[in-house]
C-alpha cells in the first residue's frame, strides 16, 4: 500500500509511525511499542522514502502514552509547516474516521489515501464526505495482509512468508512474539 501510494502521488517520503498506545486497543496483549518499532524500522530498511517514525514514543520512548492521530499530525504539521501531507490508510479503518477524536480538525491539516481492505465496501468508504480534505483512492491496490492474521499464524508456529519481510518473520521468531 505504501509503495503504491508513493509511485501514485509522487510521495517523498512516507513515515511509518507505530501507535503509542492505540485508543481502540486496551488489551493486555498489544505488544510492546520498542518491538513494533523495531519491526516498522526492518520494513523501511532498504526504502529511502520509507521512514520509521518515533513520533508516538513519548518522552520515555516506551509509547505508553494514549495515541490520537489528531495529536500526531499536528505534531507533523509542526515539523513541515508546508507540507503536503496525506494520512494513509485501508478502508476498514477510513469507515471509522467520523468516530475519530477531532476528526473536524484533522481533516483540516491532511488529506487521506485510502486502499481497498478485505471485507469492506469501498463504495461505503467513498460516500464519506470530509469538508475541507481530499480523499483519494488507491485503485487496483488490494491489501490482503492483516495483524490478525500474522499473530494468529506466528502463534500457530506457521510461515509469514508473503505477509512480512524475511527479517520481521526473524524478528518476530527470535523475541518470541505473539
Amino acid at each position: 500500500m505504501a509503495r503504491a501510494a508513493q509511485r501514485r502521488f509522487q510521495l517523498d517520503l512516507v513515515y511509518f509511525i507505530p501507535c503509542g498506545r492505540p485508543p481502540h486497543k486496551d488489551r493486555p496483549g498489544l505488544s510492546p511499542f520498542l518491538h513494533r518499532f523495531t519491526m516498522v524500522a526492518l520494513v523501511c530498511a532498504g526504502e529511502p522514502a520509507f521512514i520509521p517514525s518515533l513520533l508516538e514514543a513519548g518522552p520515555d520512548l516506551q509509547g505508553k502514552r494514549r495515541s490520537y492521530s489528531i495529536d500526531t499530525v499536528r505534531r507533523l504539521r509542526r515539523l513541515a509547516p508546508r507540507a503536503q501531507l496525506y494520512f494513509i490508510l485501508g478502508a476498514d479503518a477510513f469507515l471509522y474516521l467520523p468516530k475519530w477524536k477531532r476528526v473536524r480538525q484533522l481533516v483540516r491539516l491532511c488529506d487521506f489515501i485510502v486502499a481497498s481492505r478485505p471485507g469492506t465496501d469501498v463504495r461505503k468508504a467513498a460516500r464519506i464526505a470530509l469538508p475541507h480534505s481530499t480523499v483519494h483512492f488507491l485503485r487496483g491496490v488490494h491489501v490482503d495482509v492483516s495483524a490478525s492474521e500474522i499473530r494468529r499464524r506466528a502463534r500457530a508456529g506457521r510461515s509469514l512468508r508473503g505477509l512480512v519481510p524475511v527479517t520481521v518473520e526473524d524478528y518476530i521468531r527470535k523475541m518470541k512474539l505473539y
